[in-house]
């Protein structure tokens, strides 16, 4: 037995002892008329009240509604006090025995967690408790009439007979309780009407009881008012009857629900088996589940996102969200996909883990459609920006072949012609025209050189990737430690994107990481060239930042790769690209 369990049975003894404890004083009592009647409908409502929040505590150990309803049970047999002969205890019953309403009314506008949404609504709850505590007073001080307690002991805060202070704090205390009941009726009303379908079936079982009992309390306390004592009677009876149905309406809504919701899985299930692979998903599961408002997530584990059905990243609700939660979909021990849902459905944990369960092939055959989805829009994506970086590219060449190479080739044909004019009349001017015409052509072949490059380095088509990251490490201006390469040539394609994804790293390395060195390393593994960069620097690289790691993840995805970034914080970074060889 868990120690909820051990719990649950020493309060359900522990009401048993108030419940005997209670018929017990009210069988001796002096000054209560139909004992038999009211002994019944006591332990009725007490034990009622305190069996089903027992009930609803196990159920639902997270929720503080099982407990609040326990304990509107065990105030509504402390209440029995009131039938005592000793004084004292008298006095102590009529202070408590109005505190199972208010308590009452704390668990019906908590519904259904048993937490209240505002602080405000604490207060009046507070004040409620006050008032429920201080209503009893003009009574107690003042003397009671003939029909409110004939032949009661007398109160030790007994002070005098005084009919018309007593008459007047009475409609003061009534009045203030209608006002009361109001707020909460106007909260619970405009509650039900902001809520979701699923929020509303969760409510109704307590909702309308409550409301029901509220308003009779409302009416009762406004005849008490004016003094209109038959109708106070009738309408204090009716409000017993209501408030002894409500733990039964909670326990009829909760299975009829279950049965429901159980039909509704079993139909799932009969529909999926029948058809897996077609129909409307989302709608099949919102039926099942009874929320419109229920959307699909699906799991890519190759990118390491969710996706909607059509493929575009979508975020899951975060934990702690009031409105929104999820349920994980599994298929063979594999995460295929997210049930977002109403956060009311938690409450219903197995029924979500039955219908995740039902779901989980067809979810499968969705998340297929769904990656294809993703990847169209992904080269999509990634063809815009190759365009738009070609673009890009080929102003920059334009311009450095303009700003640089070309005007020092135009220089150059300046210089040939002065010295062509001059190597007769001067030849001494013209040999030194000649020499400075040498050196402004081997800074435009050393320019076109490191245009050259940046386009195709010509040693990675000469003599490989291996000699051509060892000329791209030795340029560096940090130390570049090169780790494995293979020995055997890539394919030409693969070959370009590897250097280039070095070529980049390492530029990102030493603009932005403030690192000591780095390693880079080229391997052959399982069908795919593995190529990882890292370095020792401060981390916290992020590809949305820049062009330049956009524009590698789209040269790897070009070739049917994918390309990773671990960079946290303070403890460097790792890129990695797969690409299929």
């Amino acid at each position: 037995m868990t120690g909820l369990n051990r719990a649950l049975v020493v309060i359900a003894l522990a009401g048993l002892l108030v419940a005997a404890a209670s018929t017990a004083l009210v069988a001796a009592s002096d000054h209560v008329p139909q004992r038999g009647a009211t002994i019944a409908i006591g332990l009725l409502i007490g034990l009622s009240f305190i069996g089903t929040g027992l009930y609803a505590w196990w159920r639902r150990p997270a929720s503080r509604f099982g407990a609040m309803m326990t304990g509107v049970g065990f105030l509504n047999l402390i209440g029995s006090a009131t039938a005592a002969n000793d004084p004292v205890v008298f006095t102590a019953g009529v202070l408590l025995c109005n505190l199972f309403f208010v308590l009452f009314a704390h668990m019906v506008l908590a519904y259904p967690d048993g937490r209240l949404e505002q602080r405000w609504q604490a207060w009046l709850i507070a004040g409620g408790y006050v008032l429920a505590i201080v209503g009893p007073l003009p009574q107690l001080l003042w003397g009671f009439t003939e029909r409110m307690c004939d032949g009661c002991p007398e109160s030790p805060l007994f002070i005098a007979d005084n009919e018309g202070v007593r008459n007047a704090a009475n409609a003061a205390v009534s009045l203030i309780g209608v006002a009361f009941v109001a707020v909460i009726l106007w909260v619970l009303l405009r509650r039900r009407r902001a809520a979701t379908p699923p929020q509303r079936r969760a409510m109704a079982p307590v909702l309308w009881s409550g409301v029901t009992i509220l308003i009779l309390l409302a009416a009762a306390l406004g005849s008490d008012a004016f003094g209109i004592a038959r109708v106070t009677d009738v309408l204090g009876w009716l409000g017993l009857i209501a408030f002894a149905s409500v733990p039964y309406v909670f326990l009829i809504g909760l299975v009829r629900t279950r049965f429901a919701r159980a039909g509704a899985v079993s139909e799932l299930l009969q529909r999926l088996g029948e058809a897996p692979g077609t129909g409307d998903l989302r709608c099949r599961l919102s039926d099942a589940l009874g929320d419109n408002s229920l959307q699909l997530a699906f799991w890519l584990e190759d990118k390491g996102k969710w996706v909607d059905s059509e493929g575009h990243m979508v975020q899951l609700p975060a934990e702690g969200d009031p409105a929104r939660a999820w349920t994980a979909v599994e298929l063979e021990g594999r995460r295929v996909g997210a049930i977002v849902h109403d956060v009311t459905l938690t409450e219903e944990p197995e029924l979500l883990r039955s219908v995740a369960a039902a779901a989980g092939l067809a979810m499968e055959n969705e998340r297929l459609k769904a990656q294809l989805h993703a990847r169209v829009e992904e080269l999509r994506a990634s063809r815009d920006r190759i365009v738009e970086a070609g673009t890009a590219e080929r102003r920059r060449l334009e311009r450095n072949l303009h700003d640089g190479a070309q005007q020092r080739l135009v220089a150059l044909s300046l210089t040939m012609r002065l010295a062509q004019a001059n190597i007769r009349k001067d030849p001494a001017k013209a040999d030194a025209m000649l020499t400075a015409a040498n050196e402004e052509l081997t800074l435009a072949l050393g320019e076109l050189r490191e245009l050259a490059r940046g386009i195709h380095p010509a040693v990675l088509s000469d003599r490989g990737l291996g000699a051509a990251l060892e000329a791209l490490a030795g340029r560096a201006p940090i130390a570049v430690a090169l780790d494995t390469v293979p020995e055997d040539r890539l394919p030409e394609p693969i070959e370009a994107a590897a250097y280039f994804v070095v070529a980049e790293a390492l530029t990102n390395v030493v603009k932005y990481a403030h690192a000591t060195q780095a390693t880079v390393a080229v391997q052959r593994q399982n069908g795919h060239a593995i190529v990882e960069v890292a370095d020792d620097g401060i981390g916290g690289a992020d590809p949305d930042r820049g062009s330049g790691l956009r524009g590698l993840a789209d040269r790897v995805s070009a070739l049917d790769g994918r390309m990773r970034l671990d960079s946290p914080a303070g403890a460097g970074t790792r890129l990695r690209a797969e690409i299929p060889v």
